[in-house]
């Protein structure tokens, strides 16, 4: 639902590891029981990690992945963000213990699902 906030990125969950820095600016808002919230912002020696839905469901959803998204906010805001996953032979089709993940449902490597992911990024924004 539309809750009057005007965004400059769009509510998502990421895909494997996210590491970011805000650099003192706000404007990062996370899900948090149906209501977004702040997040803390970071300065020159914090950041926040986000784990994302792949990694979520190789790690048998034991740290949860955190839908967000980031406010429109009146001043020049920068931040830093660092992507890490796995090798792009790695097989991403079942969890530690076994269990079939969502991506592994029609993939096996994270370079065929990588691939095919970015993409439909590619495609939403532009």
């Amino acid at each position: 639902d539309f809750d009057g906030t005007l965004l400059r990125e769009l509510e998502h969950i990421d895909s494997t590891v996210t590491v970011l820095s805000t650099f003192n600016n706000g404007g990062l808002e996370m899900l948090h029981k149906n209501q977004y919230r702040p997040a803390p912002v970071t300065g020159d020696s914090a950041f926040i990690v986000n784990i994302g839905k792949l990694v979520d469901d190789l790690i048998d959803n034991q740290v949860p992945s955190v839908r967000h998204r980031v406010a429109e906010v009146d001043f020049d805001r920068y931040s830093v963000t660092y992507f890490l996953g796995p090798q792009f032979d790695a097989d991403i089709s079942r969890s530690m213990t076994g269990v079939l993940t969502d991506a592994g449902q029609k993939y096996t490597i994270f370079g065929e699902w990588i691939k095919d992911y970015l993409g439909a990024i590619e495609l939403f924004y532009y």
